[in-house]
């Protein structure tokens, strides 16, 4: 056997014994032979194990039914190793042309499809004529005396390594001493050299075939778009200023730039991330729009759980995710945060600007379209590849405005751009921790014992705190007053974090619903956030609304 996964991935394994899942196996280390302890799910392909079949207990027709999927399944994993054997016979070969070496490679697809489809077709109605009609017992026998036959892509890859003997095990010691002591890894073997070849060629077809699609869909000229956002500013800043009393940031302002930039092309790219504008950016073009009869226009776009910090500008599709504006102190906006609204999950440490945002569920996008990691051979569908030119369209279009220093794509973005490990754990230092995972920015100390906010959630901090704030009813009422009285006295942090807390566990009770409005509008107002106590007060009146969207039709 070979083992894929854990300390001793690379190694050859020899079997010794079956415990259910787990398995004793022997390996040579340094010359020398070590028993070591596995699970099924760290051996490169269990199903080519007899011994790791199924169990005796089984009932015949459970034992047929799933040797009849291995053998389907090998004949699927045959056709990947066919099809990757073209890049392990190029892997030393110049680079000359990659993206026409991948033309060829697509077209040695379509032969490996048909030949393999037939070939599985075969053997599939030879077992359902030879094997099937046999006791369990004695089909597992056939067929793993007859492996060449029924389990073809384990004898291809046996003769695979034959013919390259250092395909994947070459530094398999090396390997382990880098996992023990912490060296740098070894070089690459054959088979992940192959995989990069592999990975450069369809990038290069990719560049290439893009190339020509982007010049029948060039990006539109983007100076009447500033020109349109220069002009309707004021009367957009002068709106949020007088009923809200927020100050926008210049971010909302090239955020709108970008949308109104964008082509067809670009809007069905935006479309496919499924991000649209929302919240206040229903106001840009009709500054004046007014709510609906009786409902505060400041409830717009502001969902059940939205803190009164958080003012809400782009949809993010299922599960109401959605993107909002962050106002600690109720003026100036600190960043951005998200969250889905009928899921789990916190807000997050506000941080970026509306277009890094778009930016990064971009790159999301991309990695999911296919990002070259654990990526199948086969070449992608029209669509898909469509798709990810619209993409690549859509992050040029972004990089004029912002992030144009950033050149990573997928999933480097991701670990370019990630949160410091510092954050990570320690914390904000300016903000106390609350459930909804924002962070309230307050000066003192709090009579719940609470951290620095962390861009996630401490799950046993939060599981315990609303453990007690939902399910003991003298222990809430105690805090409750606890908080009324400290801020009284000219402290507010009880009271903040506890509200912001309260509100966003409320879950339409109505005693948590009247605890967080009552908590929260103190807060604010001791600290000269009236703003955001009107926007807290608005909202508890209007928290049992069946929609987030009140304007007025046009």
């Amino acid at each position: 056997m070979r083992i894929v996964d854990g300390p001793f991935a690379s190694f050859d394994a020899e079997l010794v014994s079956v415990d259910g899942d787990r398995l004793t196996a022997q390996v040579t280390i340094f010359g020398r032979q070590t028993a070591v302890e596995l699970h099924r799910d760290q051996i490169e392909h269990p199903e080519d194990v007899p011994e790791l079949w199924s169990s005796e207990a089984e009932a015949d027709e459970e034992v047929l039914a799933g040797l009849r999927e291995r053998i389907a399944a090998q004949y699927d994993d045959l056709e990947y190793g066919a099809k990757f054997e073209f890049f392990l016979e190029r892997v030393d070969l110049p680079e000359e042309d990659l993206a026409q070496e991948w033309d060829a490679y697509t077209a040695l697809c379509a032969e490996v499809d048909a030949d393999v489809r037939q070939r599985k077709a075969v053997a599939l109605r030879a077992f359902d004529q030879e094997i099937a009609p046999l006791p369990a017992g004695e089909a597992r026998r056939r067929v793993a005396a007859d492996s060449g036959r029924w389990l073809p892509a384990a004898a291809a890859r046996e003769e695979r390594r034959s013919r390259y003997p250092a395909i994947d095990r070459s530094h398999a010691e090396e390997q382990l001493l880098a996992t023990i002591f912490g060296q740098p890894d070894p070089p690459p073997t054959l088979w992940e050299r192959a995989d990069r070849r592999r990975a450069a060629a369809r990038s290069a077809a990719d560049l290439r075939d893009y190339a020509v699609w982007r010049a029948a869909n060039q990006p539109q000229d983007q100076s009447a778009a500033v020109a349109q956002v220069e002009h309707e500013r004021a009367a957009i800043e002068e709106r949020l200023a007088r009923d809200w009393g927020f100050q926008l940031p210049d971010s909302i302002f090239r955020f709108r730039a970008f949308l109104l930039s964008l082509g067809p092309t670009g809007k069905q790219a935006l479309d496919d991330l499924e991000l649209y504008p929302f919240g206040i950016m229903d106001l840009f073009d009709d500054p004046a729009r007014g709510s609906r009869a009786g409902i505060d226009v400041r409830v717009h776009g502001r969902y059940y759980r939205d803190p009164p910090e958080f003012l809400t500008f782009m949809h993010g599709g299922g599960d109401g995710l959605h993107f909002g504006l962050w106002y600690d102190d109720g003026r100036t906006c600190t960043g951005v945060a998200s969250y889905y609204n009928n899921d789990g999950g916190g807000v997050g440490l506000p941080s970026r600007t509306p277009l890094e945002a778009v930016r990064n569920t971009l790159e999301w996008g991309w990695r999911h379209l296919g990002d070259w990691d654990d990526e199948p051979a086969d070449p992608m569908d029209l669509e898909v590849v469509v798709r990810r030119h619209r993409l690549r369209l859509l992050r040029e279009v972004l990089m004029t405005f912002e992030t144009g220093d950033r050149d990573e794509q997928g999933e480097d973005y991701h670990n370019a751009y990630k949160d410091s490990p510092e954050l990570l754990e320690r914390g904000d230092p300016d903000r106390i921790e609350t459930l909804d995972g924002g962070g309230a920015l307050v000066d003192g100390d709090t009579a719940i014992e609470r951290g620095r906010q962390r861009p996630w959630e401490d799950y046993d901090f939060c599981t315990a705190l609303q453990k007690e704030l939902t399910d003991d009813p003298a222990a809430r009422e105690a805090h409750v007053a606890e908080a009324r009285r400290r801020c009284e006295a000219g402290h507010p942090a009880d009271a903040l974090t506890l509200g912001r807390d309260l509100h966003w566990i409320s879950a339409g009770d109505p005693e948590l619903e009247h605890h967080a409005s009552e908590l929260l509008t103190m807060a604010y107002r001791a600290l000269g956030r009236d703003n955001l106590a009107a926007i807290a007060q608005a909202h508890h009146r209007h928290r049992s609304l069946p929609q987030v969207h009140v304007l007025e039709e046009t």
